[in-house]
């Protein structure tokens, strides 16, 4: 296993539009801009089986909500490769979704799809046995980030079955 300081750092996410990207994240969510960056003239990776970084623009922002969470978003244009038809569902392999802790599901949930960006994409789902009292919801925005909405609280019937507890959200 590696050294870890036990701290997470960040989530980088590729986004179509690094400014309607940021403006979802400020007005939606309430994240604050820490500094935009670039653009740069390659991706700065080497992926497997290529011998120098994908040449194409790079700009970039990070975010920060609270004191809790980074988020790096970041807009790759002018690309050399063939751009996949559609981003993953988050059921399929490499799929994903960025989930956020909320104290009202229903309230949170109306708001974001009262947004012409946004839409809902299941109900409210109130959860049973280890995780009674766990609510959950998924929305997607028109440049396809899926997100969640999760509302919980601590004391929740898995507690009794290990000493392990899922990390608290932190308030500032």
């Amino acid at each position: 296993m590696i050294t870890v300081e036990r701290a997470f750092d960040h989530v980088g996410l590729a986004v179509p539009n690094l400014e309607e990207a940021v403006a979802f994240f400020v007005d939606a969510l309430g994240f604050d801009v820490v500094i935009q960056a670039g653009p740069y003239n390659d991706f700065g990776y080497i992926w497997p089986g290529e011998t120098a970084p994908e040449a194409g623009t790079l700009r970039q922002a990070n975010l920060v909500l609270g004191d809790s969470f980074n988020l790096e978003l970041l807009e790759y244009t002018n690309r050399q490769v063939r751009i996949p038809d559609a981003a993953p569902r988050p059921a399929d392999p490499g799929g994903w979704h960025l989930c956020l802790h909320v104290d009202d599901i229903e309230t949170a949930g109306a708001e974001l799809t009262a947004r012409d960006d946004t839409d809902a994409i299941s109900e409210v789902i109130r959860e049973e046995d280890d995780m009674d009292g766990l609510k959950w919801a998924y929305f997607r925005t028109t440049w396809g980030l899926v997100l969640e909405l999760i509302q919980w609280q601590t004391g929740m019937p898995y507690e009794r079955k290990t000493p392990h507890r899922m990390a608290l959200p932190r308030f500032a």
